[in-house]
């Protein structure tokens, strides 16, 4: 077996938590949830005991069981990267400049060839 640094496996024992605490909170038995998921009750024991070999289709399926399926797709959303956006503003140009028109550009595109204006 693989073995993880501290972090992750602290991250995902964190998971493993909130997933028994939100079965909970729902009433579910694990027996319930692994039914809803399609998996034995054993894979429900390892999710929440924070098992680093579960896969992520196991933990993305029950977090779709507990109606938290948003939650998960939203982890790495652009929109919630904090570090992301820090490093595309600290890579922002100083000055943008206008591009130059190709000389082959048409001035006037509601003009066709003899000059007559087109509708």
């Amino acid at each position: 077996m693989k073995k993880y640094s501290r972090s992750i496996t602290r991250a995902v024992a964190r998971i493993g938590d909130d997933v028994r605490t939100a079965r909970i909170r729902r009433r579910l038995s694990q027996k319930d949830l692994a039914m809803n998921m399609g998996v034995s009750i054993g894979t429900v024991q390892r999710i929440e005991a924070g098992d680093t070999g579960v896969s992520l289709g196991n933990i993305a399926v029950a977090f779709l069981a507990l109606n938290c399926l948003s939650k998960l797709e939203n982890v790495l959303a652009p929109s919630a990267d904090e570090i992301g956006a820090t490093m595309d503003r600290v890579h922002l140009p100083q000055r943008v400049r206008s591009r130059k028109r190709p000389v082959n550009v048409k001035q006037n595109p509601s003009l066709d060839e003899s000059g007559v204006i087109s509708f």
